[in-house]
C-alpha cells in the first residue's frame, strides 16, 4: 500500500482491521516522529528577557534615528540643537517596548 504525500500536520494513521476471530483492532500505519526541541525549559525565559531587550533597543534606535533626519531637515545642525529632547523622546518609546510584568507573568 503506498502512503499518499500528507501534511506536515499529519502525527498518525491509524486503520482500523478485523482479524480472524472478527475483533477490530486499531493499527498504526504511519507514525511521524516530533521535532527536538531547540532549547531547554530553564533557558527560554533568559532569552525571552534577552529578546524583548534587544526588541526593545532596536525600537529607541529606529525612533531616534527618525527624529535626528528629521531635526537635520528642519534646521542646520539641527540635530545639536535638538539631541537631548530626541534622545528623551525615543528613549520613552523604547521603553514601551520593555513590558517586564508581560515578561515574568506578572
Amino acid at each position: 500500500m503506498d502512503m499518499p504525500r500528507l501534511s506536515k500536520l499529519v502525527r498518525r494513521v491509524t486503520v482500523l482491521q478485523k482479524d480472524a476471530s472478527g475483533v477490530i483492532s486499531p493499527v498504526v500505519i504511519f507514525t511521524r516522529s516530533r521535532k527536538k526541541k531547540k532549547s531547554t525549559a530553564f533557558v527560554k525565559p533568559v532569552e525571552k528577557l534577552t529578546r524583548s531587550l534587544v526588541d526593545a533597543a532596536d525600537a529607541t534606535t529606529g525612533h531616534y534615528l527618525k527624529r535626528h533626519k528629521k531635526s537635520n531637515r528642519k534646521h542646520r545642525d539641527g540635530w545639536i540643537r535638538d539631541g537631548a529632547a530626541n534622545l528623551v523622546r525615543a528613549n520613552a518609546k523604547g521603553l514601551k517596548e520593555v513590558r517586564l510584568s508581560q515578561l515574568f507573568g506578572m
